[in-house]
């Protein structure tokens, strides 16, 4: 069974030393208002041996010794161990602890990165499930291959279909199964960011959803050619691959919904010319999927279906008629 192990970095083991001085110095200011410590020391006569503030320097410095200690070697025994079904999170000195999650139910993967992490060239890697639950692999190296690997064991995981090369969507051509759009969220006509845009690609995954599946391009026109992610990447906070996916897999949370997540899945490829494409493949979904029109929170929904090579909004009685045939 393939198997991958990833470590935490360097930033948790400080992150987890600054927390433990600021509760140690908490704690050792509270004790010290309780009594009289340097009277109790003379009460036994310890001062013939060592002065008091010598013993309180060293106490206080083999306290820290040791908590510093057991924080390193609890980060470095720590690990998750990533297979083709679970994320398995490793810890403990003495006594080795064990927990676990499936990857069948992961909805989203995502990175962030703060500016020291961003620095380091390292990342925390966040895992969402469709029932809330968040894992978070945080300060991790080398994230952009740990990220590939663990997505492709997710959509194995979850039996998402395989993305099709840009190639072969170009050959096979808009259809049943096959979609084209220019941009996510760039209305290249009025030279803006449109919500609109955003909403007729959240309409098209919903059509495939519900019907038999499909694959959506973005970054491909009706024309059938490649006019790459550009306009797309500059009106992102993150302007690449990153920023793209973290926003498309936003938009699927607040549009339709975080236990939808899981039938979609995101690749880029490239043209011979070198432009970039977003492949977005969708597996049809076990229950009806529905396009929130007021996004996240929103109350209003509607009702689409893959119909020849167009999605078709269904009244509420064609959709109640549909899904009694469809989900039984």
């Amino acid at each position: 069974m393939r198997k991958i192990i990833v470590k935490e970095g360097p930033l948790v083991f400080l992150r987890n030393v600054l927390v433990m001085e600021s509760i140690a110095a908490i704690f050792l200011y509270a004790i010290s208002q309780l009594d009289n410590y340097e009277m109790l020391y003379d009460s036994y006569n310890f001062q013939h041996f060592l002065r008091y503030d010598v013993f309180k320097d060293i106490s206080f410095f083999v306290f820290q010794l040791v908590y510093i200690v057991i924080l390193f070697l609890d980060w470095y025994f720590s690990h998750y161990e990533i297979n083709e079904k679970e994320i398995i999170r490793k810890t403990g000195l003495l006594f080795r602890r064990r927990k676990s999650v499936s990857l069948g139910d992961v909805a989203a993967v995502e990175v962030y990165q703060s500016p020291l992490s961003r620095m380091m060239h390292h990342a925390t890697i966040i895992i969402e499930h469709s029932n809330g639950r968040v894992t978070k692999l945080k300060n991790v190296s080398n994230f952009e291959e740990t990220l590939y690997v663990i997505k492709q064991m997710v959509q194995g995981a979850s039996g998402r279909l395989k993305t099709r090369d840009l190639e072969f969507l170009l050959g096979e051509g808009e259809g049943m199964f096959v979609e084209f759009k220019e941009t996510l969220r760039y209305d290249t006509r009025k030279g803006e960011v449109s919500k609109e845009m955003e909403r007729m690609v959240m309409k098209t995954l919903v059509g495939f959803m519900n019907t038999e599946g499909g694959t959506l391009a973005i970054g491909v026109n009706d024309m059938g050619e490649v006019v790459g992610l550009d306009d797309d990447y500059k009106n992102l906070p993150k302007k690449n691959r990153d920023g793209f996916e973290n926003h498309l897999n936003m938009l699927v949370r607040n549009m339709i919904g975080l236990p939808f997540a899981k039938y979609v899945g995101v690749a880029f490829d490239k043209s011979p010319e070198g432009k970039e494409a977003c492949i977005i493949t969708v597996r049809e979904s076990h229950k009806p999927a529905y396009l929130r029109n007021g996004g996240n929170g929103g109350s209003a929904e509607e009702f689409f279906v893959r119909v020849g090579n167009s999605t078709q909004p269904f009244t509420m009685s064609e959709a109640e008629e549909y899904i009694k045939t469809r989900w039984k």
